[in-house]
């Protein structure tokens, strides 16, 4: 329509230029008039384009934050989870960092502790949505420049700092597993087992898997940010909270 516009008063204004009935001053203020209407013409063609643009951008911002939200909750789930395995791992690995090598083992206890050392649980974040808009570069059309602060920060720093605290204790956890193994060799028998985890290495390696609070604490951080980001995305969009 606005393209109509203008090239209708662009005619208009060779018409006047060429036309012979008028005088020069009639033309000039002729000419100003339809200068004005092409200028105001194009802007708000161009305004319209913009809100239009605006529009669109920020469907795709709503669209990303909502998704967003759902991956944050089932990210949270998982911390839940994982919390829970270790509270239950720290006190298991109490247990077996305290056994005396002259004592006889309780068969099912000691059985039930020893078989955490073939168990993991870690956090598997969703990550696809957040770094798909981020490589996009759409990112900036976030207008709540509080709330993408928090966003960045909990993809960028908070969850690879969890997982550095996971990495020291799976490192832990393999070298506990590296030395039952080794010293049990082919007698997988429970005096075996007990007599390995009751060695001055193994009740030390066991110690060590119940010193790792990092673990809690970043996770536990990661966990309360979450909920941070989804009370800031539900503030935005209310239609859409629960």
């Amino acid at each position: 329509m606005a393209d109509q516009e203008i090239a209708k008063h662009t005619k208009q204004m060779w018409g006047i230029l060429k036309g012979a009935e008028h005088g020069i001053w009639h033309k000039a203020r002729e000419m100003l008039l339809e200068i004005f209407i092409i200028v105001f013409a194009v802007s708000v063609s161009i305004w319209f384009h913009s809100m239009a643009e605006h529009r669109h951008e920020q469907d795709k911002v709503r669209s990303f934050l909502l998704g967003l939200k759902h991956d944050i909750e089932s990210d949270n789930d998982q911390i839940e989870g994982i919390l829970a395995f270790h509270h239950a791992s720290d006190e298991r690995y109490a247990y077996l960092a305290s056994r005396d090598p002259g004592e006889a083992p309780d068969r099912d206890k000691f059985n039930a502790a020893y078989g955490l050392l073939n168990a993991n649980n870690f956090l598997v974040p969703r990550l696809a949505r957040y770094e798909g808009f981020k490589s996009s570069g759409k990112l900036i059309n976030v207008e709540d420049d509080a709330l993408l602060e928090k966003i960045v920060s909990h993809y960028e720093y908070s969850i690879p700092r969890a997982h550095f605290s996971w990495n020291g204790w799976n490192s832990a956890h393999r070298a506990l597993q590296a030395f039952t193994e080794e010293k049990l060799g082919e007698d997988d028998s429970l005096t075996a087992r007990y007599k390995a985890i009751t060695s001055p290495k193994g009740k030390r390696l066991a110690e060590r898997m119940v010193t790792f609070p990092q673990l809690y604490e970043r996770h536990e951080g990661l966990q309360k940010e979450g909920k941070e980001i989804i009370a800031d995305i539900d503030r935005m969009y209310p239609d859409q909270a629960r």
